[in-house]
């Protein structure tokens, strides 16, 4: 009987090892099946509380993983905050419109917190921020829902003190009319990410009256996709700016679309530094700040903008388009500045810098003092709105070229022969502008003297004209024409231009490298003229009838024979009749 009871615990104690050892090595999300609850609407909101942040638990004592909203209209009251301490999923299924009026959001570390689903969520007057934390481990996600957060007396969406990352992928995301009596903004991210993609469209309006702005992005902001779309309303009085970068603060743009639309707002995009705040627009994306309406001072401020491969960047509308700002493009970018670059009184120690441009490649357009139109240097009719000449990325200072109907094309820059650190490439252009490319490049010209002796003597009176191309390229692919030839001496003609360092012929086919060429014309001996030989013609005089003037009987004179002969032909049939 003992041997049977000593067996018997032995093999307890081996079935509990095994069973120990299978849950050790069960995976963590196999140790129990997901638990769903299914809303009905008859929830009060202290249950719908509960439920989601994982007090009220099921039958077997598990917290429901997900909380699923069907097809219906759900109105709940919020008295208190939800506070998320785990990873939860709340979805609203096709045609469910769930409206969660009053409390707030707020997670927790380490907790994971995603809406999802085909149908809506409406988070109304929230107590205090409608979504928010303050732990950088803490995730919310918008997965390809519908999620509208109106009217927060504070920040409609808040990562304070270490931030969080806030997820919006698909669908539509809407922050609106939040923090509009006091001092902060719509959504406000201190550290951490903000991540936009696959097709979603995020809008933010309506936000904020005083600094922050209807998004301030202290935090990293990913735009993705060519269906993306960021879009930001400013329209409250008040309301200095429409987007802040601040802190460590960046926005990439990646193929998609951000609009920054400002009202009343002086400025457009405002950040803190243009050594740390970036902003890069890659791939296609588009960046677009207007200003339509208030006092419009700065479209960007103190930013450090990089615009590559087939981006488009266009600000409009303001006095300043680029206030301390600094632009640097490469690939075929498509860029239009309308204002000024400039500096607007920043301090070089807090901003990093003032302003200018490293322009590579692309359409570019903003006004130097003046530019390059068929291969004349002619001043830009606006005056100068560029405080600083731009430069390519070895420090040489760019001419603009205006080149007609050039567009989807590249252009060899050679070496600069007289600064060895001045090295080829290549200039791309993409998209021009309305049927002109702006370009960006290292000058060269050449003078065309009326004689030799004007060249010898520098007597500028007798310069027929100057053109300009860029380095390394002919006259023609600026559109630059040579003038026509001077008059030539007695007993010349023209024959060719002559490059008066080298002595070769000069034509507008030649590619210049130096900074300065000049030119003057070649003559040869006029062709001599061989006088004509005279040859004696002899003339025939013809004999011509005298006139009569009786011309007028001609006809009569015919009638008479026609009869004639018609009366000799009747008689001579009668008598043969006879």
């Amino acid at each position: 009987m003992k041997a049977s009871i000593r067996y018997g615990r032995s093999a307890a104690l081996v079935l509990a090892f095994l069973l120990s050892l299978m849950m050790m090595m069960m995976p963590p999300n196999m140790a129990y099946a997901a638990t769903k609850y299914t809303a009905t609407g008859s929830e009060t909101a202290a249950q719908l509380t509960a439920i989601i942040d994982g007090t009220t638990t099921d039958a077997a004592g598990n917290k429901y993983d997900v909380v699923e909203f069907p097809a219906g209209t759900y109105n709940y009251n919020m008295t208190a905050p939800i506070h998320i301490r785990r990873a939860v999923t709340i979805k609203a299924d096709a045609g469910a419109n769930v409206t969660l009026v009053g409390g707030d959001f707020r997670g927790y570390a380490n907790s994971n917190t995603t809406f999802t689903g085909a149908g809506s969520f409406l988070l109304k007057n929230p107590n205090t921020y409608g979504i928010w934390s303050n732990d950088a481990s803490v995730k919310f996600n918008f997965d390809h829902t519908n999620f509208t957060i109106d009217g927060a007396p504070g920040f409609g969406l808040y990562g304070l003190s270490g931030g969080n990352t806030t997820n919006v992928k698909g669908g539509t995301f809407v922050i609106k009319n939040c923090s509009t009596s006091g001092n902060e903004g719509g959504f406000e991210l201190d550290g951490g990410a903000f991540n936009v993609s696959d097709g979603a469209k995020v809008t933010l309006e309506n936000n904020g009256n005083g600094t922050f702005g209807d998004l301030y992005m202290n935090g990293k902001m990913t735009v993705t996709g060519a269906n993306t779309k960021v879009t930001i309303n400013e329209s409250r009085a008040g309301n200095s700016y429409g987007m802040v970068l601040a802190g460590i603060g960046n926005l990439k743009i990646d193929g998609a679309t951000v609009e920054v639309n400002t009202t009343t707002a002086s400025r457009g995009i405002n950040a803190g530094s243009n050594v740390t705040n970036t902003i890069d627009i890659v791939k296609g994306g588009k960046l677009l700040v207007k200003a339509k309406g208030g006092t419009a001072v700065s479209g960007i401020r103190r930013a450090k903008i990089t615009a590559s491969d087939d981006s488009i960047l266009k600000v409009e509308g303001y006095k300043y388009a680029l206030d301390g700002s600094m632009l640097s493009t490469s690939g075929k970018p498509h860029v239009t500045l309308d204002g000024e670059t400039s500096d607007n009184g920043s301090i070089p120690f807090f901003t990093g810098g003032t302003n200018g441009s490293i322009i590579m490649g692309g359409s570019v357009l903003e006004d130097y003092k003046e530019h390059v139109v068929d291969g004349v240097v002619t001043p830009t009719a606006g005056g100068n709105q560029v405080a600083k000449q731009p430069e390519n990325a070895k420090g040489e200072l760019l001419t603009r070229f205006d080149i007609k109907g050039f567009s989807n094309k590249s252009i060899s820059i050679a070496a600069d022969p007289a600064n060895a650190a001045h090295s080829a490439y290549t200039y791309n252009v993409g998209e021009n502008h309305n049927g002109v490319a702006y370009v960006w490049a290292p000058a060269v010209k050449v003078n065309f003297w009326e004689t030799k002796e004007a060249l010898d003597n520098n007597d500028n009176s007798k310069m027929i004209k100057s053109l300009t191309t860029i380095r390394g390229n002919n006259l023609k692919l600026v559109g630059a024409v040579a003038p026509s030839e001077p008059a030539a001496p007695t007993g010349k003609v023209f024959s060719h231009w002559v490059d008066a360092e080298t002595g070769q012929a000069f034509d507008v086919n030649t590619a210049l490298v130096k900074g300065e060429t000049n030119v003057y014309p070649e003559y040869k001996e006029a062709p001599s003229q061989t006088p004509s030989k005279k040859v004696d013609k002899k003339v025939v005089k013809v004999k011509k009838s005298p006139k009569t003037g009786d011309v007028q009987r001609v006809a009569f004179y015919a009638g008479v024979l026609i009869v004639t002969i018609i009366a000799l032909v009747s008689v001579v049939r009668l008598k043969r009749r006879a």
